[in-house]
């Protein structure tokens, strides 16, 4: 093989190369976008406040008085959005309102009864509902069951958030979008000591509630990140005292 073959060799190989590698990432990207966030949460696109509807992991129980081998049955709403049911087996339930639910229940068992008038579809536990809050120390995100109707000074008193690390003039509720998120800033201050009930919004499922920083909360985040290298080391000191004290 000639100098100039050996050289088409090695630019036909480092193309086939490149080609590979563009494939790759072209292969990685498409994956990855088929896992971000590009419609929204996961969950029906429902507002929970105007009509409840049934989520994943809420509990729910039949009542059908006149069939005692179905009444009181009591089922979770599994990840598939289904629960099973005697006889007519899995029934798909989520998202659907509780009216919606009974339903589509009563559909089902008109096949195994004469009359389904008294069948109805209760909620007994609501789990799927929630919403965020992020406080300053720890700062991180902490999960809250939404119950409905739920006010800002609810929601941060349910969060057991500390006022002398928080900016309370700067609270912000964000309304998560995957394009167009809406961030509302909220005095806590004008609602408390004011009466100014303008910024105590109601919370929504799925809503962050964004504690800000004080400058006292500023001043605990910096010194904690300074102390964090360190923490290891006087935890080795102390196992090692602890070792040499117990021999």
């Amino acid at each position: 093989m000639n100098r100039q073959s050996r050289s088409n060799w090695w630019g036909l190989s480092a193309l086939v190369l490149c080609v590979g590698l563009v494939g790759c990432h072209t292969t990685d990207d498409a994956r990855v976008i088929q896992v971000l966030n590009q419609r929204g949460f996961g969950r029906p696109t429902l507002d929970a406040n105007r009509q409840f509807y049934i989520g994943i992991g809420d509990g729910l129980i039949l009542r059908a008085p006149s069939y005692p081998e179905y009444n009181g049955v009591s089922e979770k709403v599994r990840m598939d959005g289904v629960i099973t049911l005697p006889d007519v087996g899995e029934v798909y339930l989520n998202g659907l309102t509780p009216t919606e639910a009974t339903e589509t229940v009563r559909l089902r068992y008109q096949e195994w009864v004469n009359d389904t008038a008294g069948f109805r579809m209760e909620i007994t536990d609501i789990t799927s509902k929630r919403y965020y809050v992020v406080r300053v120390d720890p700062q991180r995100p902490v999960s809250m069951t939404f119950q409905g109707d739920e006010l800002l000074i609810d929601a941060l008193r349910k969060a057991n958030y500390d006022p002398l690390l928080t900016d309370t003039s700067d609270i912000k509720v964000i309304r998560g979008d995957p394009e167009n998120p809406l961030v509302i800033h909220c005095d806590l201050d004008d609602i408390l000591e004011r009466g100014l009930t303008r910024d105590n919004i109601q919370i929504r499922e799925n809503d962050i509630v964004f504690l800000t920083p004080s400058w006292v909360g500023h001043m605990t985040l910096f010194v904690k990140k300074l102390a964090s290298p360190i923490k290891p080391l006087t935890d080795l000191i102390t196992s090692a005292n602890n070792m040499v004290s117990i021999g």
